[in-house]
């Protein structure tokens, strides 16, 4: 308290210190991006067209091309490209204080309760894990929030949030060739396709390796994991044969080559 006559004393300013409470930080979010699915950094350039190549793909370089076509949804993050065997998680985690943060990225199989560490005190948002190093399955990532980088640990405060569940494939499926016959005039097929942990997507024959045309299951439509098909073709095949493809919902391509039969 101040007191005084006349030219007493005047108070002009007030200095205080104080500690801010130190508030938890939030996960927000965590987006599991569709296997393969890859941002590159900014100003680089995607596959260059290969000489020689004209007219011809493969089914990893289509869906290279499908995700590049779709980079305006995610242009923050820089263009949009495929890898097989990559998975991208994102997340988004705020703290009222302001602090910098680090995170933590946890992960467990369905149906284990421990989680495992995939890295510690990463400071970007998002990540890019290969998921061939482990085993096929259903997976969910843990994403711990810290504010380490600015408070004591004595003081530092973690946030954490799970994500959904999603799906780890990196095994083709097996064609089986149980058939080759000639019936009037035609050469019948008969093949049966499975895979360990995902849908069968799509079959597709081509007698040239350039120009591939699709194959239905005898039940009409590919969503199960294992599909019977008979494939018909006009004439006999030659000695160069065919080649049978099929892939997965997860993106696995298998193929194999059938032969003529052998003349009795």
């Amino acid at each position: 308290m101040l007191s005084g006559k006349g030219d007493g004393p005047v108070l002009t300013s007030v200095t205080a210190a104080y500690l801010q409470r130190n508030l938890r930080p939030v996960v927000r979010s965590i987006t599991v991006q569709p296997p393969g699915i890859v941002f590159q950094k900014p100003f680089s350039t995607g596959d260059p067209e290969l000489a020689g190549f004209e007219d011809q793909s493969t089914p990893e370089r289509k869906l290279a091309a499908q995700a590049s076509a779709q980079s305006g949804t995610s242009s923050s993050l820089g263009r949009r490209t495929y890898q097989k065997g990559l998975q991208t998680l994102q997340w988004k985690a705020d703290d009222e204080n302001d602090d910098d943060l680090s995170y933590d990225v946890l992960y467990r199989r369905e149906g284990e309760t421990l989680w495992k560490t995939l890295r510690k005190g990463v400071t970007d948002t998002i990540l890019v894990w290969d998921t061939t190093t482990i085993p096929n399955g259903t997976y969910f990532v843990k994403i711990v929030a810290s504010d380490a980088p600015s408070n004591p640990l004595s003081t530092a405060l973690t946030g954490e949030l799970d994500s959904t569940a999603f799906e780890v494939d990196n095994t083709p499926p097996t064609i089986v060739v149980s058939n080759v016959r000639v019936v009037s005039g035609r050469t019948i097929i008969t093949f049966d396709v499975k895979d360990d942990h995902s849908p069968i997507r799509g079959v597709e024959f081509s007698q040239d390796g350039q120009r591939w045309r699709g194959v239905f299951p005898v039940d009409g439509i590919a969503d199960s994991r294992e599909e019977h098909y008979e494939l018909p073709i006009d004439g006999e095949l030659g000695e160069r044969g065919l080649t049978l493809r099929a892939s997965d919902s997860m993106n696995n391509v298998s193929t194999t080559h059938v032969d003529a039969p052998r003349r009795r």
